[in-house]
């Protein structure tokens, strides 16, 4: 009976003690709540949406061969290692040992030999909940680790699409200053021609040379900026810098009609910077209640075989013990151990409310960029359509003999102008797109286009 009541009592005190509780969702924003128990999700390949085959084949070469997701996976196996560490602990340690000791002497029986084998069993009870807590600590910081692979990946995959559009842009604002160029050049031919007849003033064709020369300009700065996003995109892949252009495409697509509806808490309640950063709140609120844990009493169970055998005889014998350790006296280390851990706590529990409010900060922005950035592509192509229009008219008016073939290429330069800003601004409109997806985790579209979900199982 006795026994009886010393087990029963040891299992009402192991798990007594439990970590400081903390909330997923801050209570600024708690009606966003979400359930602890929600299973881990990986992110959904998002780029599918944007329908560019060459775009997918860059971002799975860079997903496998860059190192920045081979870290992560090494980090996160690590923390792996060190959960099945800590639950191991749980467990007896059995430890066997064996000894062979020979003395010789100068004396008829040259020798004597002693066997000394030994076994021997160690068990920390783990009292107050100790040792879930530890579990819990290294299962939270697997947690971490995975969510930050998850946010490695989307912060990869979103840079590869940044820089693979950058080089589009930077390819068709190519041909598009070379047509300027030679555009140009013509204009600066036929306002020669119309100098020499005195029909035109000297600045004029200066101010067209001066023109042309800043065309050449911008083209060359134009194909050094490419030449740079092209070594960067190298680099994301995980290749060396070559000179070989990974980009063919001339065109740059046009985005998603419109972003995701919702609260911007809706948005980000399963971004991956959000889950991990949970993760370590609730890492230190263990290692707080393990701090707790350890200002109070500590019991061993140890338990041992042994057997000595020599030339004349043979012994065995079998010992245990418990050993209950009382942390008495510390000169108030232990306290000062649990004070530091619970503002450890508290710093942790600011910083993911940083974490909050600077995501939901980020996704309101770029939701409100998005829309101004469409507004100002409606403007533009309300621009290139006045420009087409004076084209045709001056075309028009050409055919008719009623002005001079300058006014054509004048109006053709205004059209090839407006086509410039056109293109700037459609691939900032779908960087804008690609920066607001890294920032919730999924594709920002409306519920009327066939978009993937941010996590799936």
């Amino acid at each position: 009976m006795r026994a009886l009541a010393l087990v029963t009592a040891f299992f009402a005190v192991a798990g007594c003690v439990s970590a400081p509780d903390v909330q997923i969702v801050p209570e600024t924003v708690l009606d966003a709540a979400l359930s602890d128990g929600e299973p881990r999700k990986t992110i959904a390949p998002w780029w599918d949406d944007l329908d560019d085959d060459a775009l997918h084949g860059l971002i799975s070469a860079g997903l496998e061969s860059s190192p920045s997701p081979q870290i992560a996976l090494a980090r996160l196996a690590q923390a792996e290692a060190d959960l099945a560490v800590a639950r191991s602990a749980r467990w007896p340690s059995l430890f066997g040992s064996a000894t062979r000791e020979v003395r010789e002497f100068s004396e008829p029986d040259p020798d004597t030999r002693t066997d000394l084998g030994a076994l021997g069993l160690s068990w920390d009870a783990g009292l107050w909940g100790k040792r879930r807590l530890e579990i819990e600590d290294a299962r939270q910081f697997r947690e971490q680790r995975w969510f930050e692979h998850q946010a490695v990946e989307l912060a990869l995959s979103a840079s590869i699409a940044e820089a693979y559009y950058q080089i589009v842009e930077l390819r068709t604002q190519g041909l598009l200053l070379a047509a300027q160029i030679q555009v140009s050049r013509d204009l600066e031919r036929l306002i020669e021609a119309r100098f020499r007849l005195g029909q035109a003033p000297a600045n004029e064709l200066y101010q067209q040379r001066e023109q042309t020369t800043v065309l050449e300009q911008l083209k060359l700065v134009n194909d050094t900026r490419q030449e740079v996003f092209e070594k960067s995109l190298d680099v994301l892949l995980g290749e060396v810098p070559d000179a070989v252009s990974r980009v063919t495409r001339v065109e740059v697509p046009a985005a998603p009609e419109d972003v995701a509806g919702g609260t911007p808490e809706d948005l980000i309640r399963h971004r991956a910077d959000i889950r991990a950063g949970y993760a370590r709140l609730r890492q230190a609120a263990a290692r707080a209640g393990i701090r707790f844990a350890e200002r109070l009493p500590a019991l061993q169970v140890t338990a041992s075989l042994s057997s000595l055998a020599d030339k004349a005889v043979t012994t065995e014998w079998v010992g245990y013990g418990l050993d209950l350790a009382v942390p008495i006296f510390t000169g108030g280390r232990l306290r000062g151990l649990e004070a530091r851990a619970l503002h450890e706590l508290e710093e942790e529990r600011q910083r993911y409310l940083e974490l909050w409010l600077t995501a939901l900060e980020e996704v309101t922005t770029l939701k409100w960029q998005y829309q101004q950035q469409q507004k100002i592509i409606a403007t533009l192509a309300s621009r290139r359509s006045h420009a087409q229009q004076a084209l045709n008219a001056a075309r028009n008016r050409y055919v008719l003999g009623d002005q001079n073939y300058l006014d054509v290429l004048t109006a053709l330069r205004g059209l090839q102008e407006a086509d410039r800003f056109l293109v700037s601004e459609r691939r900032e409109l779908i960087t804008l797109w690609i920066r607001a997806t890294e920032s919730i985790g999924q594709p920002m579209c409306g519920d009327g286009l066939n978009c993937r979900q941010s996590w799936q199982l």
